[in-house]
């Protein structure tokens, strides 16, 4: 157990292993991104996409309803091809997140609390949830996925 009362910090033995999991997935997830996705590509659909809102804004500016359009038809497409592609490790990635996702909550669904943090009791999902978010967030600055 770790135990910083005075930062109002308690994890338990039981919530440091929902943490490690939740380290071993968002890993894996952010390994899987780094594999699957094109970031060159990615990014090249971002400064069009970015180029796209651009060309709306101005075109709507002047009075140019047609151009605005169809900018923004380009832009629907862009951004309809960009979701494409970052779903894309998703499809490498949910079957496994489901099942360690259903062995947790089998595991720690009745526990109770696994965590506080500032004065906040966390059940195993929030404690799950917050940890994952923090680690995903940390790797994707990292490996400058996001």
């Amino acid at each position: 157990m770790i135990d910083i009362s005075a930062l109002g910090i308690v994890i338990t033995d039981k919530g440091m292993v929902i943490a490690a999991v939740s380290a071993g997935i968002a890993v894996l997830s952010s390994l899987v991104r780094m594999a699957v996705l094109d970031r060159e590509q990615m990014k090249e659909m971002k400064e069009k996409l970015k180029k796209q809102q651009t060309e709306v804004k101005e075109a709507a500016k002047s009075g140019h309803t047609k151009k605005a359009q169809k900018a923004q038809e380009e832009m629907m497409k862009l951004t309809m091809e960009n979701m494409k592609h970052s779903m894309k490790p998703l499809m490498f990635t949910f079957i496994p997140f489901i099942l360690i996702f259903n062995w947790l909550r089998g595991e720690y669904g009745d526990v109770g609390t696994v965590a506080t943090l500032f004065g906040f009791n966390l059940s195993w999902f929030w404690w799950y949830l917050v940890t994952a978010m923090l680690i995903s967030i940390t790797l994707n600055k990292i490996f400058k996925l996001s």
